[in-house]
């Protein structure tokens, strides 16, 4: 059986992306269910079901992409990047799924040298994690770039989007502590295991990054970027997962009962606050990493 990817002919009937999407959104969680599963299975007839796997942060929404996922092939390959800077109650729910028979698989932050990141060595080497992505970049390109042309374009990018970060321009901050502790040794680790795509729980509605995104490569993007990626959530929101974690029973982590609305590594929070006000994000990354009594 060939499993055409239905998104693709949903969003041929509408006169733009946007539109498509926003229909996308709107639809019953029953349909959402259905099309997502159709996107995996899209996913692996193309690169087959022992080259594929899911990228497992542990998380409510990985949690859900996994309950999809299995629902079509029961044990499949789960990585899941142990940066040292996990919750313990991520580890321990990432303990029970093993147990509960999932095929998780650890990763943590190796160098291609085989030494090992440390998030000390990633604040000496590069900078502190600080603010989102956007700001942390456009600080570090101003701080370092090799031209006076790019070191301009830095600073108007600031000024233009957010100039309420002028005032850090002075600071070394950088956003290469995600890529350095989680995304290149997960990456290293999925070519080492001769993987061809990776299955992630991302939302479009996160983040204007990720509507972009979709926007131009929908759900799917197989053979147009570096990595292949499905991404069968796009379009579902986060009362989507909440009423699909309830609808099948699922545990999640302790986390999410303790009034966390996110699960992500403790660095990471400190990055994933309001960029309205970054001198309580700044103030708020200070004291929790001087209480962890980390020198920097």
């Amino acid at each position: 059986m060939v499993f055409k990817n239905e998104e693709i002919t949903i969003i041929r009937e509408f006169q733009s992306r946007k539109e498509s999407l926003k229909y996308l959104q709107k639809l019953p969680l029953e349909h959402k269910i259905n099309l997502s599963k159709n996107l995996i299975l899209n996913c692996i007839e193309t690169f087959g079901d022992q080259q594929v796997y899911i990228s497992f942060s542990g998380g409510k929404d990985s949690t859900v992409l996994s309950s999809l996922v299995c629902s079509l092939k029961p044990n499949i390959l789960h990585l899941f990047s142990d940066t040292g800077w996990e919750y313990p109650e991520t580890i321990s729910f990432v303990e029970e799924e093993r147990r509960r028979g999932k095929n998780i698989v650890s990763v943590y932050p190796i160098c291609r040298d085989g030494s090992i990141w440390t998030f000390e060595r990633i604040v000496a080497t590069y900078g502190y994690p600080l603010f989102s992505k956007a700001i942390a970049n456009g600080i570090r390109t101003y701080r370092h770039a090799k031209t006076p042309i790019t070191k301009q374009h830095a600073l108007d990018y600031l000024e233009h989007m957010y100039p309420q970060a002028l005032s850090y321009l002075d600071y070394n901050i950088s956003a290469l502590c995600c890529e350095k502790l989680k995304k290149s040794p997960l990456k290293r680790m999925a070519r080492q295991m001769q993987m061809q795509c990776s299955i992630i729980g991302t939302l479009e509605e996160e983040s204007q990054i990720r509507k972009r995104d979709w926007i131009t490569y929908g759900s799917n993007i197989f053979f147009q970027k570096k990595d292949n990626q499905c991404r069968p959530l796009s379009f579902w929101t986060n009362q989507d997962i909440w009423d699909y974690i309830k609808l099948c029973n699922l545990p999640v982590s302790d986390l999410y009962s303790q009034g966390y609305q996110r699960n992500v590594c403790i660095v990471a929070l400190d990055c994933a606050q309001n960029d309205e006000n970054l001198e309580l994000t700044a103030l708020n990354g200070w004291r929790r990493h001087t209480q962890s009594n980390m020198s920097i």
